[in-house]
Formats: structure tokens, sequence, C-alpha cells
């Protein structure tokens, strides 16, 4: 699994793009590393881009574990998960659903264009985070 991260300043957007197959324990690291990410930088809206993932070995246990725990962005905060594959898009639903006492601002979406939308973006200006 590769991650690509980069942000839109001019929109406040942390966006991370996601390569490869995932499994339960890169969700988990990914999450964890978006925790620490959020700690040590000013709040940010965000977009985790699943469109790139090739296969999805993620157990329901992983998503519960997820969305049981604090939110990795801060409330009043956006953040779109862009979700094109059918599968994928019904866990994270089932995602979404689990934490939206937790998570009012999560959304899932099927299109980049779509979590634009959402955001209210319509020149996104990325650029590579270290």
């Amino acid at each position: 699994m590769n991650v690509v991260a980069d942000f839109d300043a001019k929109n406040n957007i942390l966006r991370a793009t996601l390569e490869g197959p995932m499994t339960g324990a890169l969700l988990l690291d990914l999450y964890a590393q978006a925790v620490n990410y959020m700690e040590s930088h000013p709040p940010c809206r965000g977009i985790l881009d699943f469109s790139r993932v090739t296969d999805f070995e993620v157990s329901s246990d992983a998503i519960r574990q997820v969305a049981a725990s604090p939110p990795a962005f801060p409330g009043g905060y956006m953040r779109v998960l862009v979700i094109p594959q059918t599968f994928i898009y019904g866990l994270a639903r089932m995602f979404q659903i689990l934490g939206e006492k937790n998570r009012p601002e999560l959304h899932v979406v099927r299109t980049m264009d779509e979590a634009y939308h959402l955001l209210g973006v319509e020149d996104p200006e990325f650029h590579p985070v270290s």
C-alpha cells in the first residue's frame, strides 16, 4: 500500500490517496498516522481517496475499531471519503453510520468531483506533504 499525501493551503484540505491493496492492519496504521499528523498541524478538512485501492481485505472488526475511536480530525472540519468501488463503498457507509455520533462531518462519495462539490472547492491547488 502506498499513501500519497498532499495539501491545498488555499482551501485548507489535506488529501491522502491510497494505492494498492488495503488490509485491516494498514487501515489501523493509516488512522494512527492521521491522528499524529493532526496533533502536530493546524486543523484542516480532509479527503481520503480510495480510487486506486486494488484489493480490500479489511474485517468489519477493524472498521468497528476505527469507528469507535475518537475522530482523527477535529470537530467542525469536514472529511470526505472518495470510494468508487461498490464493495468498499458499502463498508465505508457502515463506518459512517457506526461513527456518526463522533463524526457528523464525515461524508462518503463515489467521485472526487462530488468531494470537491461538498467542500465547495472549484480549483484545488494540492502540493506534496513531506
